[in-house]
């Protein structure tokens, strides 16, 4: 397996440059919009997530290098859990990269007098640390979870065919549960279920908010993240060993 990680974090070395860079500028734009820093760590971790799963499918496409690849002293075994690997490291370098530059804005916002009310804006706040850090756990819980969604499908069909799915499974997955319930009135204003879901959800929210909370929460979000990625790591090693290349 670490062969064949190394062959992967090769290949992908100069899209991860230009993953980087477009996300900072992502950040940048969503920063400006919202007036804080606190989201960009976690959309770095998305972005590295979502972007990373598709950007290596394509590259097994292009010119022929998924098929190469196996004439490689490495198994499909070793293949599927690196790509996992490459994933979840680039989640990783995408979060610490953007708590890496939540920090230095942080620190010179408070060593120095920036323009345009800036320095108020960037200052350390005990607040704002908890929400960066929300924020960059629960991006890296929804990154997580779309790869591990999309990545299997690579796996079995391949970038190009996966591509035409891809919406269809993502509308049943996420949309068709939304309609489903709200047929059944589950969440219609004034329903029992909404109003104890939206109780429970409120008191979630309050305990979050506390220091405890946010530790808590970002324990739970890094096991998710891990089971998840398990998963459709042991899905994907069944439809890739079962495919025809």
């Amino acid at each position: 397996m670490k062969r064949a990680f190394l062959i992967e974090m090769t290949v992908l070395k100069s899209y991860v440059r230009q993953l980087v860079g477009l996300g900072f500028f992502v950040s940048i734009c969503v920063s400006i919009g919202m007036q804080s820093i606190v989201s960009v760590p976690g959309i770095l971790t998305m972005m590295m997530f979502m972007m990373g799963s598709m950007s290596a499918a394509a590259y097994d496409e292009q010119s022929g290098w998924g098929l190469f690849r196996l004439t490689m002293p490495v198994s499909r075994r070793d293949v599927v859990l690196a790509r996992y690997g490459v994933i979840l490291s680039l989640g990783v370098v995408g979060a610490l990269v953007g708590l890496a530059a939540v920090a230095v804005l942080t620190v010179a916002a408070t060593a120095v007098e920036l323009p345009a009310g800036l320095s108020a804006a960037l200052a350390f706040s005990p607040e704002n640390m908890k929400a960066t850090l929300f924020a960059s756990m629960f991006c890296m819980a929804m990154g997580s979870t779309i790869s591990s969604i999309v990545t299997p499908i690579y796996f079995r069909l391949g970038q190009t065919k996966a591509t035409q799915y891809i919406p269809m499974i993502v509308v049943l997955i996420f949309i068709v549960p939304l309609l489903v319930l709200g047929g059944t009135g589950v969440l219609d204003a004034g329903s029992v279920h909404l109003e104890g879901i939206m109780r429970v959800l409120a008191e979630v929210l309050a305990f979050i908010e506390t220091p405890a909370g946010v530790a808590a929460f970002s324990g739970a979000a890094l096991v998710f993240v891990l089971a998840v990625l398990g998963i459709s790591a042991t899905v994907s090693l069944k439809l890739y060993e079962s495919r025809e290349l």
